[in-house]
């Protein structure tokens, strides 16, 4: 937060900053459904000499790269969860932005020793 954003919560009556709290916990995606990370999509050749992949471009397939623990997981995403995954990576980008505002709305809270 710059000194623009501590600024501008300052010109906000206290109402207003609780409301938009409100209104930020009500609005956050399942948080049963969140997912990080990022979709990547790759060709890959099957072997089979017959196959139309062995001298094109690969059978698409899609993956989950997402980093835990220290190391890069790439987990394989079927046709049918694609939406499914999308919906979570979106959710996740979501709440991200969610978590900031109301991390800078308690702070200002805080400073006028407001809590809500």
């Amino acid at each position: 937060m710059d000194d623009n954003d501590k600024t501008r919560l300052k010109a906000i009556p206290t109402p207003q900053l609780q409301e938009r709290k409100s209104h930020i916990l009500q609005s956050l995606p399942p948080l049963d459904h969140i997912i990080r990370g990022s979709l990547i999509t790759r060709h890959i050749k099957c072997g089979k000499p017959n196959c139309h992949c062995a001298t094109g471009t690969g059978h698409k397939s899609l993956y989950l790269s997402s980093f835990y623990r220290g190391r890069t997981y790439m987990d394989y995403v079927p046709a049918a969860w694609e939406a499914w995954v999308r919906k979570g990576l979106e959710n996740y980008d979501g709440i991200q932005d969610l978590l900031s505002e109301l991390t800078e709305l308690n702070l200002e809270l805080l400073r006028r020793r407001e809590k809500s």
